[in-house]
């Protein structure tokens, strides 16, 4: 398991690398201004919402691929699962082509009518990628299964690389780079299938599969529990699109955090679902327990520092990774400030796409789902009520807007809300999982935390021109996570994390 997780991490981050460079390379020519607003919305439908599925999905066909019914039928079961999947997905296509301009209108409400016109026919090119994201994902959980984790994490370099050598040779519109996106999401597909097939699975087996309706509610209860994160992102987004640049700014910020911690959340899902799940049938209940204090524990001593280096570091990051071109020191001090925002609901972003897994093999889905409907609406109530009680005006240096820093605030709490309901749910599944020696890891974890912070409070307090500077802040970012390392270290519990 350790292995597998670092060979998936390492294919994950030169993938994610490629797509914080696409990301340098569209911020560099489009900025934060409207056109960028307009291709984040629509992009975001695909990133956010369609991937969505395509993870719901993914996720039930591993549960459903290892149920004892299953067994010795897995390829007969993938090729019915992917052939219903794709008639949906044709249908839903057809139905969201029909209703576009009431869906950019809902997406964009505040833009005007050229660029309202612009956005329904991006969203027209871009549609075809329902059918391509969630294929491809419905394919990367049958690989996961089978242990095939490199080409699932890598599966993303393709259409990376399509998408950043448009934007290097070509003078593209929009409307182009929309085009090459989708023609991306079918890349997918085609670096999948090649394993896929060595695997003896075919995407239109011979062999007949009698199915169950039963499962047909799975589905939806497992694409409800994934949506919040999501929702609630592209929900934000729509209320501060009115203000020109912040829907980009709020791209910018969120997918920068979810680029980031998806390394490790998506990696570690990727690796021990397939094995919690196999198990959890197997009825080993205490493997399960066992592995989900180990999950938390590594969890926790990444994404403490992660949640350092944003808050400390935050502004330097973005600015050496973004700043140049149609991306001004502005837009960095606005995305910085949102990046930290979001960064602080990174629990409720781990229940939903790790923690919540646990549930769904049990069936407990009133927890994922009522938690799903809950934040969402209340996320949508929180921001008409900040839109229309909070009053506009705009921080100091910034063009944000004190109603968009609400928003932010109010989608991360619910978060972490969403997160501590998850936590009971699962105890239910597994028992009690709060033992001793997690409660005692986490506490040296956090130890090794403050005194890298400390390390940081030295430097800014004598050596003020590293922290701030535009490259030299490397060198206390190094010296910090050093002495967070060694602490982690002296205190035993790099150790455990290691031989585990």
């Amino acid at each position: 398991m350790g292995s597998a997780y670092i060979m998936v991490v390492l294919g994950i981050v030169m993938a994610k690398g490629l797509g914080f460079f696409r990301d340098i390379v569209f911020a560099e020519i489009f900025g934060t201004g409207v056109l960028a607003d307009i291709y984040f919305q629509v992009f975001g439908l695909v990133t956010l919402i369609f991937t969505g599925i395509g993870v719901a999905l993914s996720t039930l066909v591993i549960k459903n691929i290892n149920k004892t019914e299953n067994i010795g039928k897995e390829k007969a079961y993938v090729s019915y699962f992917i052939k219903k999947a794709f008639l949906y997905l044709v249908a839903a296509v057809a139905v969201m082509a029909v209703f576009a301009p009431q869906i950019v209108n809902i997406i964009l409400p505040n833009i005007g009518t050229e660029d309202s016109q612009l956005a329904i026919q991006l969203f027209y090119v871009m549609l075809p990628s329902l059918v391509f994201v969630v294929i491809a994902y419905i394919i990367s959980g049958v690989l996961q299964n089978e242990r095939a984790f490199f080409v699932t994490a890598v599966m993303s370099v393709p259409y990376n690389v399509i998408i950043i050598l448009t934007l290097y040779l070509f003078d593209a519109s929009v409307l182009t780079i929309g085009a090459v996106t989708t023609l991306g999401w079918f890349l997918h597909i085609a670096i999948l299938l090649p394993s896929f097939y060595k695997k003896q699975y075919t995407l239109l087996s011979r062999e007949k599969y009698i199915s169950k309706s039963e499962g047909n509610m799975e589905i939806l209860w497992i694409f409800i529990s994934n949506m919040m994160f999501q929702v609630c992102l592209y929900t934000d987004r729509a209320f501060v699109s009115g203000n020109e640049g912040m829907a980009a700014t709020f791209n910018y910020a969120s997918n920068l955090f979810i680029t980031i911690s998806s390394v490790f959340v998506v990696a570690m899902s990727t690796v021990v679902f397939p094995a919690i799940s196999k198990n959890y049938e197997e009825n080993n209940i205490d493997y399960v327990n066992e592995t989900l204090r180990y999950i938390i524990t590594v969890m926790t001593a990444i994404f403490l520092p992660f949640l350092l280096v944003v808050g400390l570091f935050g502004t330097n990051v973005i600015g050496l990774l973004y700043e140049r071109g149609s991306f001004t020191a502005q837009s960095t001090t606005a995305v910085a400030i949102m990046f930290f925002v979001y960064s602080m609901g990174i629990l409720g972003y781990t229940a939903q796409e790790l923690f919540n897994k646990i549930l769904y093999l049990a069936g407990k889905y009133n927890y994922s789902v009522a938690g799903t409907v809950a934040v969402v609406v209340l996320n949508a109530v929180l921001n008409v009520l900040i839109a229309v009680f909070v009053p506009g005006i705009t921080l100091s240096g910034t063009y944000i807007t004190l109603p968009s820093l609400c928003i932010a605030i109010a989608t991360s709490a619910l978060m972490t809300g969403y997160a501590v309901l998850m936590a009971v749910g699962m105890k239910k599944v597994v028992g009690s999982y709060w033992k001793k020696d997690l409660v005692v890891n986490i506490g040296k974890i956090f130890v090794s935390g403050a005194l890298a912070a400390g390390v940081y409070a030295v430097f800014n307090v004598f050596m003020k021109e590293f922290t701030h500077g535009t490259v030299t802040f490397i060198i206390p970012l190094c010296v910090c996570g050093g002495v967070y390392i060694v602490a982690l270290l002296f205190t035993g519990v790099l150790k455990q994390l290691i031989k585990k």
